[in-house]
């Protein structure tokens, strides 16, 4: 299968692949999957909270200067609710390690176990699950559930995992010795592994789940509402001290993305420069730890950077002044993430958006130099 998988990536972009897989995993879902994988139905008395609720509540955006696109795009926003919940599973359930699917005793699928089961990319149990109820496994009486989708991304991370944790902290108070699962890969994460060395994570019992099932007698599953501002200012504080104290304050920076990546300029070198004569440091945060990249936006009075994980750490230049400019690539949908967490912390924010690329099946798209220019100005300005 690995050996398939790098072959089409050989003879086909990346891009084609991934909108391939995305409909032919919607394809699944819709007939295979029904049949293998039906849904275990919860009703609202078997929650210990269930609600749906809009998460931007107090928080407003400044769509003044936006373009207009972005501007449709929060007014779609305005509308959008989400749900928040809070299961205990007093039942064996097995815990699959692909994705991290939770499934009953008689093989159906607890759509509570993931934050965001339905979405479309989100891949169904191997087959082999099926087969795992009567098999020797590792089984814990009780275990909190941190697996989810996006587990790997460093925003996610902090918006969707973390929150996990404080949300249960806040509701149930459990017992911090409670077995917290979590996919190896994550673990892997030098991200992880950096705030591993706090007390807050370093004190758990982590249950690091690569190939093997888990059973569990009793677990807990809980979606807080993302992108919760207190919860943000909780993770600012698991960071190493020495890390966000910083002498020098007013550092100008350019996030800048490799062709190696998706979601990267086509004409960089010539953006890069532009950034370099307006007195910014191009930085490009694959190649420097995490401990860097916290030290650089804590240390950041101007940031321009493409959109991606990257950008969350603003949230550790706390509540010092920041003009964030975000590049998105030109597409149908425009990400909320870090508009909402800029109004979250005060920070002046623009954002723009890239043209189509004369290659683009690569992942790169085209930024105009002269747009970018009389951006760069606007921000230093205000």
């Amino acid at each position: 299968m690995k050996k398939t998988k790098k072959l089409l990536k050989k003879l086909f972009p990346v891009v084609l692949l991934n909108k391939a897989h995305l409909h032919y995993n919607k394809l699944r879902i819709n007939t295979f999957d029904k049949v293998l994988f039906p849904e275990h139905a919860l009703l609202k008395k078997d929650y210990i909270l269930q609600r749906d609720a809009y998460p931007f509540n107090g928080t407003t955006i400044d769509t003044r200067q936006l373009d207009h696109r972005l501007q449709h795009q929060i007014e779609i926003w305005q509308n959008w609710t989400q749900d928040e919940y809070l299961l205990i599973y007093n039942q064996p359930c097995i815990i699959e390690p692909r994705a991290g699917w939770a499934l009953t005793a008689s093989n159906k699928l607890i759509y509570a176990s993931l934050g965001f089961s339905r979405v479309a990319y989100l891949r169904k149990p191997a087959i082999a699950a099926l087969r795992m109820r009567n098999s020797s496994i590792e089984e814990y009486t009780e275990l909190i559930s941190l697996r989810d989708t996006g587990e790997e991304n460093y925003y996610h991370f902090y918006n969707d995992l973390l929150a996990k944790l404080f949300f249960l902290e806040d509701k149930l108070h459990l017992a911090k010795d409670i077995p917290i699962l979590i996919a190896a890969a994550l673990y892997k994460k030098p991200f992880f592994q950096y705030f591993l060395q706090h007390p807050y994570l370093r004190d758990r019992t982590w249950i690091v789940q690569d190939k093997q099932y888990v059973r569990s007698y009793k677990t807990y599953f809980c979606k807080p509402l993302t992108h919760t501002a207190p919860y943000y200012e909780r993770v600012r504080l698991l960071a190493l001290p020495q890390d966000i104290a910083s002498t020098t304050l007013e550092r100008r920076i350019f996030i800048t993305r490799s062709p190696k990546r998706l979601r990267f300029i086509e004409n960089g070198a010539e953006i890069e420069q532009l950034c370099l004569d307006a007195g910014f440091e191009v930085v490009d945060f694959d190649t420097i730890s995490i401990a860097e990249q916290i030290q650089t936006l804590a240390s950041s009075r101007y940031v321009i950077g493409i959109h991606g994980a990257g950008l969350v750490n603003m949230l550790f230049r706390g509540n010092k002044p920041m003009g964030l400019l975000e590049i998105f690539p030109p597409g149908e949908y425009y990400a909320f993430h870090y508009m909402l967490l800029a109004a979250q912390l005060n920070y002046t924010y623009d954002g723009m958006i890239g043209e189509i690329s004369k290659n683009r099946f690569s992942g790169s798209f085209f930024v105009s130099p002269e747009e970018l220019n009389q951006r760069i100005q606007h921000l230093l300005k205000n």
